[in-house]
């Protein structure tokens, strides 16, 4: 009989496969469940091992019992040959007896009937005429009775010769009966020897399935103590619930004592916590402010100016509401004490640095001849071919594929939010000695700012489109005949989008200073008209400055002109963008933006005509230096 155990994993114990010094996990002391759970492991441990070697020997057992199988087999075959074989000379030999008694039979009927007959024959006389013969019937009856003697005598041999036959049959049975026999019992040595290997494997296998039932037994015992364990466990987990449930009603009714004391305490708490982060971030952003107007701040130790504004915890000293520069009994100045200190370097600083009295400029620099050096010599054709392929090369089929132009030009997506193709002109400035503006070795005709102001920043900025058709600018009217006449008000984008670079004021070390500037909004106090675009989610107690702080300012687009005159003449400040004041002219990154749509309502055929008639772009720049010293 071949019984099948099936060991499932234990669904209690969750082991890792490191079977290493703190493979199964220590503790101080072991707990109750952690023992369940290692008798557990041990009992299944031991009932996969004996489940494996039952395996093993039930796989051999039925190997055995295949061979045994088909050896029998063929002995019985063999048998059931030989015993068909004998029933048939069995049959043949009883047919042959009976036909040799049959045949015997008819002998002895025959010699009684002659001598029956001989015997009667006497009891006829054997005188003719009147003598008589008086012996016949004695004759006849004595051979009568002699004839009945002999035939009895027959029939006695008779019988006992058949029943010798017969005899003799059952022998010639009996023959074939041992030599089945002997054909039954005739196994080999080695088949006997299969057969007993056979059964002591089975005697085995069925030992192997006794002590796996207990091994199985033992295991069940063991999960079941690591339930009841379990149970134990989760029942001091309830009545601990109890408890604490029991000491939260407690505790709560003293909570629900003190909830108004705290109610108003956290209040003027966060009104207080508010005002204070707010002051601390512009007090922060003051200090910003005045490191990249200065550039004072460059050093280890200004660099802790910032370190002591987010570490103060204290508004200071604001004696008729101007921050004092005193200490307080704990050695905190607080904001004011940092802000006081700023303000009166500052007083000294403006002076000093130029910033009270600074240069300055008007200067335009031509992006074809000196960004990308193309001539514009009219008796040289090649050259307006290069400018116009370096204008096509800049065409892109969506300026807001661009991550800074979405990010920094204001409304420049259209209603429906389809592409806005345009140009977009990228190049970087520097002011370094020997270089132009952008970077480039100076050259004839080139522009440049000089290094021994340590701050050259923007007041005014504008683009000039030489040899754009159809501007009015010059108030003639716009030119509307001309194959290449474009709109007369054509508007672009200026946007700085890398780092700000401005030398250190003080020394001539030529250090650079350098800043990541996010033009961002200041948020409203009251924001009155609760504008979705400039309001916070967050409550605050004092309900002031509720919009969102880091809201970034974008620019606007500008107007271009098609005559640099209109920059350099004494004329008010017209066609001019100021949204740039105070940023450093020395940027990585700058981006010129001109949206197609501008330029005609077919976008295409606009920039077609723009790239044909224009021979330059000129950026313009009003700007003031700050000498330093």
């Amino acid at each position: 009989t071949v019984k099948t155990v099936t060991v499932q994993p234990s669904q209690f114990v969750q082991y890792n496969n490191v079977w290493q010094t703190g493979g199964l996990g220590s503790r101080a002391e072991t707990g109750e469940l952690q023992k369940a759970l290692q008798d557990a492991q041990q009992s299944y441990l031991a009932l996969a091992s004996a489940s494996i070697i039952y395996q093993t020997n039930l796989g051999h057992v039925n190997h055995l019992r295949t061979v045994f199988t088909e050896m029998v087999t063929s002995h019985m075959k063999q048998r059931q040959e030989l015993s068909d074989s004998q029933t048939t000379l069995l049959d043949l030999e009883r047919l042959v007896r009976d036909r040799e008694i049959t045949a015997q039979s008819f002998d002895d009927i025959a010699d009684v009937a002659a001598t029956l007959g001989d015997a009667i024959s006497e009891y006829f006389p054997k005188v003719v005429g009147l003598s008589a013969d008086l012996t016949s019937p004695a004759r006849g009856t004595a051979k009568l009775v002699g004839a009945v003697a002999a035939t009895v005598a027959k029939t006695i041999a008779l019988s006992t010769r058949a029943s010798a036959r017969v005899q003799q049959t059952n022998m010639f049975e009996e023959e074939q009966k041992l030599e089945a026999t002997l054909q039954k019992l005739g196994f080999k040595q080695e088949q006997i020897q299969l057969a007993y290997e056979y059964s002591t494997l089975l005697r085995d296998t069925e030992t192997d399935t006794a002590e796996l039932m207990n091994l199985t037994l033992d295991h069940q015992r063991a999960l079941e103590n690591v339930r009841n364990v379990v149970a134990q466990g989760n029942r001091v987990l309830v009545e601990r619930e109890i408890f604490r449930q029991r000491a939260a009603a407690v505790i709560q009714g003293y909570r629900t004592k003190d909830v108004t004391f705290r109610v108003f305490r956290n209040e003027a708490l966060e009104q207080y916590r508010t005002l204070f982060d707010l002051a601390s971030r512009y007090s922060y952003l003051a200090a910003k402010s005045y490191d990249y107007e200065t550039g004072l701040l460059g050093t280890a130790e200004g660099q802790k100016v910032f370190a002591r504004i987010v570490a103060a915890r204290s508004l200071g000293d604001l004696t008729g509401g101007i921050p004092q520069s005193t200490v307080s009994a704990f050695g905190d100045d607080g904001l004011a004490g940092t802000m006081a200190k700023l303000n009166t370097d500052f007083a000294v600083a403006e002076g000093r640095l130029g910033l009270n009295n600074p240069d300055f400029n008007n200067t335009i620099f031509s992006l074809r001849r000196e960004l990308y050096r193309i001539l514009d010599d009219p008796d040289i054709t090649g050259d307006d071919d290069a400018w116009r392929q370096t204008l096509e090369q800049h065409i892109v089929a969506n300026v807001l594929t661009d991550s800074d132009v979405a990010n920094y030009c204001r409304n420049i997506r259209k209603p429906d939010g389809s592409a806005v193709p345009g140009i977009i002109i990228p190049f970087s400035t520097t002011i370094e000695h020997g270089r132009n503006f952008f970077g480039l070795a100076l050259a004839a005709g080139d522009h440049a700012y000089t290094p021994s102001n340590f701050s050259t920043k923007i007041s005014g900025a504008g683009i000039v489109l030489s040899g754009y058709v159809g501007m009015d600018t010059s108030g003639s009217g716009p030119v509307v005949n001309d194959p290449n006449s474009l709109s007369a008000t054509p508007y672009v984008y200026l946007i700085p989008c890398g780092t700000d670079y401005m030398l250190a004021p003080f020394g001539d070390t030529n250090t650079i200073r350098f800043w990541t500037v996010r033009d961002q909004a200041l948020p409203l106090p009251y924001n009155l008209g609760a504008s979705s675009f400039n309001t916070t989610q967050f409550f605050t107690a004092n309900d002031t400055l509720s919009s969102a702080p880091w809201v970034i300012r974008k620019h606007q687009a500008f107007r271009a002109v098609d005559d640099r005159n209109l920059y350099l003449a004494d004329l008010p400040i017209i066609y001019t963008n100021p949204r740039l004041i105070g940023r450093s002219v020395w940027n990585n990154q700058w981006k010129i933006v001109i949206p197609a749509y501008t330029l005609l309502n077919n976008e295409q055929e606009g920039l077609n005509r723009f790239t044909a008639s224009v021979k330059d772009i000129e950026l313009f720049l009003r700007t003031y230096s700050n000498s330093g010293n």
